[in-house]
């Protein structure tokens, strides 16, 4: 009876209540409702005991009351993840974050580098003329000292092939 009153005695809001203020509300109406049965308890006991006492004792568990507020605890997450995890997955981002900056990095620099060797200053035309010279002179004695030397070996062929009868003696020699 006493919760049917307590029932029709809590009221609807009318505008929505924040996080707070309905767990405040829940909690109050969750201890209403207790000290409610505890109260139908006892006047079931007392009508009981007013009839002559005889008759079954009932007995009306409490309602659990539910947790809230701080009173559950959470779980940390870390549990779930194996030891190394964590710190392979940082090492992972940050390679791939340096591999995202350094790449280019890397590409701008190497650039540079090719564009301050530059190319060997351009000989001018009169040196180019006289080395061209100068290459036409040394071709020119290479010919001619294949010829001499052609002709070096033809004489040293020539007095190799003489019988030594051939030979003359010129007035004045020894003949050695």
């Amino acid at each position: 009876m006493a919760l049917a009153l307590f029932l029709q005695q809590t009221t609807v809001q009318t505008s929505p209540p924040n996080a707070a203020e309905l767990k405040e509300q829940i909690r109050q109406t969750v201890l209403q409702a207790r000290e409610a049965a505890l109260q139908a308890a006892a006047d079931a006991k007392a009508a009981q005991a007013a009839q002559g006492g005889g008759g079954h004792n009932i007995v009306v568990p409490l309602p659990p009351i539910p947790p809230i507020g701080g009173t559950t605890t959470s779980v940390p997450y870390d549990r779930d993840i194996p030891p190394r995890v964590a710190s392979i997955s940082i090492a992972f981002f940050l390679t791939l974050a340096f591999m995202v900056v350094g790449l280019p990095l890397a590409r701008a620099i190497a650039r540079r580098i090719d564009k301050g060797s530059t190319a060997p200053p351009a000989i001018p035309k009169e040196m180019r003329d006289q080395l061209q010279q100068i290459s036409q002179s040394v071709d020119a004695i290479a010919i001619e000292v294949e010829r001499i030397s052609e002709g070096q070996r033809f004489t040293t062929k020539m007095l190799a092939d003489k019988r030594p009868q051939d030979i003359t003696v010129l007035p004045g020699s020894t003949g050695q």
